[in-house]
């Protein structure tokens, strides 16, 4: 599990959510970070000793200086057959590993609650913008439906060459690319990832950033270019 945010909020430890409950489970938590050397040191004084706390089996620490490269710390450094990556201010809901464990899929998709200035939303399943059907792995050729928080297999994410430096949606770019490579996909349900909305955040771009990008990560993967 990794923990990778530019925005650590000292009042949101994602080692506190009632999902990670990883007693039962072989759980190795990589807290990672990047950028500022602050992050490292308010993760190691914060993240480090709540994830001992969730009952963690190994805590390894990774920093470095973009987003990618810490998740690929997380990648290269683990050692278990699968990973889920949580930003630092977001929680998996009760009972998310024991949903997760229960999917079939290299990837497993969870659905998602989001969370605005504290108010929590309807837990709904995230699409492709555009589609109007439960999206399934085809539908990542023409964007993103699922989000960090999936369950997947290490051995998947590190043949399909790793998280890439992109500034918004390297998440979309992953999962093409583990489909484009056989992967097989998933929704799980009742894994339910809450998810904190901050405006100003690299994730909120402005509609020309978000097409930008996207056209370059599909020109990147040979995929159509909208």
């Amino acid at each position: 599990m990794a923990d990778g945010a530019e925005e650590f909020d000292p009042d949101c430890d994602p080692f506190t959510g009632p999902g990670l409950a990883v007693s039962p489970y072989d759980v190795t938590v990589v807290v990672c970070t990047f950028g500022s050397d602050r992050w490292r040191d308010l993760a190691e004084q914060r993240a480090v000793p709540s994830a001992w706390l969730a009952g963690a089996r190994n805590v390894l620490t990774a920093h470095s200086g973009t987003l990618a490269n810490a998740r690929n710390a997380a990648l290269d450094d683990v050692e278990t057959k699968w990973i889920v990556y949580l930003d630092a201010d977001d929680q998996l809901e009760a009972g998310y590993l024991d949903a997760m464990c229960a999917g079939t899929a290299d990837v497993r998709a969870p659905s998602v609650r989001y969370v605005h200035r504290g108010r929590a939303e309807p837990v709904r399943v995230p699409r492709v913008w555009g589609h109007s059907h439960a999206c399934v792995g085809d539908c990542l050729q023409f964007g993103n439906w699922i989000i960090i928080g999936a369950m997947a297999r290490v051995d998947v994410l590190r043949a399909a060459g790793g998280w890439r430096p992109y500034e918004w949606s390297e998440d979309w770019a992953m999962w093409a690319a583990c489909w484009q490579q056989g992967a097989t996909f998933e929704t799980i349900i009742d894994a339910v990832y809450r998810a904190d909305v901050r405006p100003g955040s690299r994730n909120r771009q402005t509609h020309n950033v978000k097409m930008r990008v996207h056209r370059q990560i599909a020109a990147d993967l040979g995929l159509p270019i909208p």
